[in-house]
């Protein structure tokens, strides 16, 4: 039970000051350097807090890859997957919420209007940092998230194999980069879970489009295990 409450605080974590610092930025035009570095120190900070208990993935496309390599059961796939959606779906509730809470006390001006925003109209125009991409472009999208996951996964399953390393704080970098270089053209998910929270809540297009970001995701996870098995030979220390 202890594994997947962790996986479920640390999804909680990664989506909460993610999306909120995308939300931040609709407000004050923060570049994607910002929201990248949100992104990531928000994981690896998640990742030193409780991966010595679950293995700090908090990515469903993790645990796959994982459990592919056979460093995660099956049955425990389930229920760190599980675990995982509820955390971004609680997480994004909880920025639904708080920008509610913003917007009734404060008279917001975004860079998007110029104008006043209602509840429905800053989630509309704004988002709550879902993950989305112009019409048109699905299958564009489909490959650059597929690559970018595998590389991110890959990057994962090979320094956790690694003594010595600084493996939170390297991945959580990994992330900052992979976001900042994706953020104009997906939103830069690589996380089944991630790209769902938000999306719920705002629905529309990025609900439309969610089915992207769960299947590229996933199976840029499992193609990344088959790689971390043929670069991880020999390797039997994990870090």
């Amino acid at each position: 039970m202890r594994k997947y409450i962790a996986e479920f605080l640390g999804t909680f974590m990664l989506v909460f000051f993610g999306t909120g610092s995308v939300v931040y930025s609709a407000i004050t035009t923060q570049s994607p350097i910002t929201i990248g570095l949100s992104f990531g120190l928000a994981l690896a900070v998640a990742i030193y807090a409780f991966g010595h208990i679950s293995g700090g993935h908090f990515n469903p496309a993790v645990s796959l890859s994982m459990a592919i390599q056979k460093r995660l059961s099956w049955v425990e796939f389930v229920g760190y997957v599980l675990a995982q959606l509820i955390g971004a779906i609680v997480a994004s509730g909880a920025v639904y919420l708080g920008v509610t809470a913003y917007l009734k006390s404060t008279s917001v001006t975004t860079a998007l209007s110029g104008q006043s925003m209602t509840v429905k109209q800053f989630v509309t125009l704004a988002g709550l940092g879902q993950t989305n991409f112009a019409d048109g472009q699905g299958w564009y999208a489909f490959a650059f998230e597929l690559i970018l996951t595998f590389l991110f996964v890959l990057v994962i399953s090979i320094v956790t194999k690694l003594a010595n390393v600084p493996a939170p704080l390297i991945i959580g970098l990994w992330l900052a980069v992979l976001i900042i270089v994706a953020l104009p053209i997906t939103g830069g998910a690589f996380n089944p879970a991630r790209a769902l929270g938000p999306a719920i809540f705002v629905q529309g297009k990025a609900l439309g489009h969610v089915w992207v970001y769960l299947v590229a995701d996933l199976l840029g996870g499992a193609l990344a295990a088959f790689a971390a098995n043929f670069f991880n030979k020999g390797i039997t220390k994990e870090a």
